[in-house]
């Protein structure tokens, strides 16, 4: 496999986490350990579309977004090769893939941003726990700070890509829908 970063990157990953993993070291760790797992977005899908449509289109764009970012990451850690830092915390079923791209990046972030265009005020509380899953991932040692940013690079280009493609506000089929939430 292709050697990325190198030394620096090494030497970084060392100051922040130093020489083993910490798994769950701190509340915030923990949650970060939970949150990346994707029944919590899934299920955190399956909340929001309790909550009426909007919440039932934020979840849907939520989960759309998670999954094109989970696709698209795929063939860019195929092309790339890169191992995951020395001394990565024990996976039972992998790592099998390249750290770079980081893929629970990329797929949390594109969830958060996701789901915020349909509902704004997620992206505060959304934002915190993905910054958990990011710091978990790094503390680990199951990427590098480089895997990370790319992957939540990706992830806004999803993000940003569904915007785009898929306007906020639309799903068919719910005007009566914001017919009764005032917009008449």
């Amino acid at each position: 496999m292709k050697k990325i970063g190198g030394r620096a990157e090494d030497a970084l990953m060392a100051k922040l986490v130093g020489k083993g993993s910490h798994k769950g070291s701190t509340p915030f760790g923990r949650a970060g350990d939970v949150v990346q797992r994707p029944p919590a977005w899934a299920g955190l899908a399956g909340v929001l579309a309790l909550t009426g449509p909007r919440g039932r289109r934020a979840g849907l764009r939520g989960i759309v977004c998670y999954g094109a970012a989970a696709l698209v990451h795929l063939p860019i850690k195929a092309a790339v090769g890169r191992r995951h830092p020395t001394g990565a915390a024990a996976h039972t079923l992998g790592p099998f893939t390249s750290s770079f791209p980081s893929g629970h990046a990329a797929s949390d972030l594109a969830f958060v941003l996701g789901a915020a265009q349909e509902i704004p005020v997620l992206f505060l509380p959304l934002s915190a726990a993905t910054t958990a899953v990011h710091w978990s991932l790094i503390r680990k040692r199951s990427h590098y700070v480089s895997d990370v940013l790319a992957g939540g690079a990706l992830g806004i280009a999803v993000a940003l890509a569904a915007w785009k493609l898929w306007p906020p506000g639309e799903s068919g089929g719910d005007q009566a829908d914001t017919d009764s939430a005032g917009g008449r």
